[in-house]
C-alpha cells in the first residue's frame, strides 16, 4: 500500500534564546544560575554576544562571533575554573553561528568559525552544540530544564526546515539525514519523527515508520501547534499497522491487529469531523477482525445505533454495511433505513435496505427502496431485479394459486425489463468531497442494434434538491462494447446523484 503525505509543515518564524537571570523579581534566586562574569575575560565575550545578537549584518555578527570564537580558544585553562559558564558563552555563540543555515546543517572547520587552534579540523555545529548541552547540564543540574528549552535553537531550526524541504522534494535520504540532525538536539520534536517516518515507509520499512509516527503522536499530545501533523501521523499509522496486519499470520496478525484496531478507534474518537471518518470505521471492524476479536465489532457502529441524528449517511450506511458483516441483520437494517431518512439520495443505502429486506424475508417491504433505488439508478441491471426477487419471494409465500400466478407474472415481467434494457450502467464509484464531486460509471450497450447514449447526471442535496448537472456523450457503441465516464460538478453540500434513464 501507498500512502499520500502531506508535503510541508509551517514552522514558527524563530526560537527565542534562553535567558539565564541570576535572580527572579522579588529577590528570589532562580534555580539555575551558571555565572558568566568570571574570570573577567568571560564578561568581555557575553558583551561581544550581546553586540553579536543585535548586530545589523550577517557579515557584522559573523565577524563579532569569529573573535568570540578566537577568546574561547586562546588559553583555555583560564576558564578551567568555570566550565559551565564556558559551556555557556560556547553554546550561545553555535546558536547564532546556526543563523547561518549552511553552518547550521552541514559539517564545517574549526578555522571556519574563528577557532585558533587546529583550523583544518572538521567540526559539527549540531554535535557540538549537543556536547555543550549536555555538558552544562552535568555542571549545573539544576538548570537541565533551562537547557532542554534552548535546544529548541537556530540551529535546529535550520535542520528542522532542511528536512520539510527535502522532504517536498521527494529527497528522502537527505531528508531522513537532517531530520536525524535536528533529533539530536531535540529528540522528542514531532516534526523530526514525522519526516523519518516518511522517508522510513518510502523505504517500505514499516516497522521503523509505525514507531515515528507513533512518536509524532505521543509527543504533539494536545499542543494545538500540531494538530494536523498529529491527525496526519495517527491516520497513516493506524493505515499502516492494518496493511502489516493484512499481510501477516497467525500470531503476528493477531497483535497487529489488535494494535490497528486501537489506532482506528484514537482515529475514529479524536477526528469525529474527518471527511474519510466512514473509512475510518471501516478500517476499525477490519481490523477488529484480523484480531479475532470480532466480538467487538457491534462496537464500532454501536454510538451510530444509539445516536443516528449525530452521524452522517455515509457513516450509518458503512455502518450497516459492518453490522451485516457482522451478521446482525437488525441493527444493519436500522442503519440502513437512517441513512435514507438522512438523505434521500443515498443510492447505497437504499440498495442495502432492499438488499437486507430479502435476506430477512420480508419481500413486500423490498418495494419501497426499489423503487426510489429505480429512481437514481434507472439503468441499472440490478436495481431492477430488486423488483424480481420481491416478486419471486411474494410468489414463493403466497397463500392462494391466484396471488401465486400475478407474482410469478410480476417476476418474469421485471426481469425480462432488467434483461432488455437498451443500455446498461454500472456506478463504480461516487467521490463526495465538501465542493467538488464525481462519478465515475460505465454504459454498456445492450440493444443489438447499437446507440449512442448522452448521460446527464443530476447532483442532489441530501432532501433531494439539484445543485449541479453534468452531461457527457458515450460516442457510438456497438452491442456489449463499454465506455467508462466521469462526470464531474462543483456545488455546496452535494449529497448524492440521479440520472436521466437510457433509451
Amino acid at each position: 500500500m501507498r500512502l499520500t503525505f502531506i508535503t510541508g509543515v509551517a514552522l514558527v518564524a524563530s526560537v527565542g534564546l534562553p535567558v539565564l537571570a541570576s535572580a527572579q523579581p522579588g529577590g528570589v534566586a532562580s534555580t539555575c544560575s551558571i555565572d558568566i562574569s568570571s574570570p573577567k575575560e568571560m564578561g568581555i565575550i557575553n558583551l561581544r554576544l550581546t553586540q553579536a545578537r543585535s548586530a545589523a549584518t550577517p557579515a557584522a555578527r559573523a565577524k563579532l562571533l569569529t573573535q568570540v570564537m578566537g577568546d574561547l580558544d586562546t588559553k583555555p585553562e583560564r576558564f578551567a575554573k568555570n566550565p559551565a559558564g564556558y559551556q555557556s558563552m560556547l553554546s550561545q555563540s553555535l546558536m547564532l553561528w546556526g543563523l547561518n543555515d549552511t553552518l547550521a546543517i552541514q559539517p564545517t572547520t574549526r578555522g571556519a568559525l574563528g577557532f585558533v587552534t587546529n583550523p583544518t579540523e572538521p567540526y559539527d555545529i549540531v554535535t557540538e552544540l549537543d556536547k555543550s548541552f549536555k555538558a552544562q547540564a552535568a555542571a549545573v543540574p539544576a538548570c537541565e530544564a533551562d537547557l532542554t528549552a534552548s535546544r529548541q535553537n537556530e540551529v535546529w531550526l535550520a535542520n528542522t526546515r532542511a528536512a520539510l524541504d527535502a522532504q517536498t522534494a521527494q529527497k528522502m535520504d537527505d531528508a531522513e539525514r537532517y531530520a536525524k540532525r535536528a533529533m539530536t538536539l531535540v529528540p522528542t520534536s514531532p516534526y523530526a519523527h514525522y519526516v523519518l517516518a516518511n522517508a522510513a515507509n518510502a523505504k517500505n520499512d514499516k516497522k521503523a515508520a509505525v514507531m515515528h509516527w507513533g512518536h509524532v503522536v505521543k509527543y504533539a499530545a494536545a499542543d494545538t501547534n500540531y494538530r494536523d501533523l498529529k491527525n496526519n501521523s495517527q491516520y497513516y499509522l493506524a493505515m499502516t499497522q492494518l496493511d502489516m496486519a493484512s499481510a501477516a499470520s497467525g500470531a503476528e496478525q493477531q497483535q497487529l491487529g489488535k494494535d490497528a484496531a486501537a489506532a482506528f478507534k484514537t482515529l475514529v474518537a479524536e477526528q469525529p469531523e474527518n471527511p474519510d471518518i466512514a473509512n475510518m470505521i471501516n478500517n476499525w471492524a477490519d481490523a477488529l477482525t484480523l484480531a479475532k476479536d470480532t466480538a467487538s465489532i457491534p462496537m464500532v457502529y454501536a454510538p451510530m445505533l444509539a445516536n443516528p441524528d449525530k452521524a452522517t449517511d455515509l457513516m450509518l450506511t458503512m455502518g450497516g454495511v459492518i453490522a451485516t458483516r457482522a451478521n446482525k441483520s437488525d441493527d444493519a437494517l436500522k442503519l440502513f433505513e437512517a441513512a435514507t431518512k438522512k438523505n434521500v439520495a443515498a443510492r447505497d443505502a437504499f440498495r442495502n435496505v432492499a438488499a437486507t429486506y430479502y435476506g430477512k424475508d420480508q419481500f413486500e417491504k423490498m418495494v419501497e427502496p426499489t423503487k426510489k433505488l429505480t429512481e437514481l439508478d434507472p439503468n441499472n441491471f440490478d436495481a431492477w431485479m430488486f423488483f424480481a426477487y420481491s416478486a419471486q419471494g411474494m410468489a414463493r409465500t403466497a397463500k392462494t394459486p391466484l396471488l401465486k400466478k400475478a407474482w410469478t407474472d410480476s417476476l418474469v415481467k421485471y426481469q425480462t425489463y432488467a434483461e432488455n434494457l437498451p443500455a446498461k450502467v454500472d456506478i463504480q464509484n461516487f467521490t463526495r468531497g465538501s465542493q467538488n464531486v464525481s462519478v465515475a460509471l460505465s454504459v454498456e450497450q445492450v440493444a443489438a442494434a447499437g446507440g449512442t447514449h448522452t448521460v446527464t447526471v443530476e447532483f442532489l442535496d441530501a432532501a433531494g434538491a439539484v445543485v449541479a448537472t453534468a452531461t457527457e456523450s458515450t460516442g457510438a457503441l456497438k452491442k456489449g462494447e463499454k465506455k467508462a465516464l466521469n462526470l464531474k460538478a462543483t456545488g455546496k453540500d452535494i449529497a448524492g446523484f440521479r440520472y436521466k434513464a437510457l433509451k
